[in-house]
């Protein structure tokens, strides 16, 4: 088995102004997307609100979307509302889980470092490809083989997008559930507020 090197990787915490405003960008997005799901599993249960804060309390993203996509089920066996709504929100949800998540966790969760000028984060979750390892090793954790990678405006910028329009998904995927529910109104619905977002013009700014 080929041996993998492990190189030097010096961790900072002072990072330059376009990266911390795209970080607390990215916080406050996805905080405002596990808002939707929290509002979207309000609105299937049928209760108050605070209630549903109550049940949805210490979820993450992940199991609030199979806490819905469960709900989302029960109403599709009752004939409550049309299967197109659950295999809509398996695509959202795999969306979410699959990529979205995925991009959001290095941020939140990576260290960060330059390198001959570039700002790398260094991936602790997950798994990595290892082809050099294969076949023994095809995967390694990579919490045992961390991984970096090149970081530049272009793709904080891509990640805040992808939270935002995650966001929005679930936002009219809630109304449209809702309107189709109203033979048999909803005792609670969700609650209107106005989403104010920041206008990115570009990856320079």
């Amino acid at each position: 088995m080929k041996e993998v090197s492990l190189s030097w990787f010096d961790h900072q915490t002072d990072l330059p102004q376009w990266i911390t405003s795209r970080i607390a960008q990215i916080v406050v997005e996805w905080s405002v997307l596990e808002r939707e799901l929290e509002e979207l599993i309000q609105m299937l249960i049928n209760t108050d609100i605070g209630f549903s804060r109550i049940i949805t309390n210490r979820m993450n993203a992940r199991t609030r979307i199979a806490a819905a996509s469960s709900l989302i089920e029960w109403y599709v066996f009752h004939k409550r509302i049309d299967v197109s709504f659950l295999k809509e929100f398996e695509k959202i949800g795999a969306r979410i889980n699959n990529e979205t998540q995925n991009r959001r966790d290095i941020v939140a969760h990576g260290l960060w470092s330059r390198i001959k000028g570039k700002w790398w984060v260094l991936r602790l979750r997950g798994q990595r490809p290892t082809p050099e390892l294969t076949p023994a090793l095809r995967r390694l954790s990579r919490a045992f083989l961390p991984q970096k990678e090149a970081v530049t405006k272009e793709k904080l910028d891509t990640t805040i997008q992808k939270i935002v329009s995650d966001a929005r998904a679930i936002e009219d995927f809630c109304r449209r559930v809702h309107r189709a529910r109203r033979a048999e109104q909803f005792q609670y619905a969700p609650p209107q507020y106005t989403r104010r977002r920041r206008e990115r013009r570009s990856a320079t700014a």
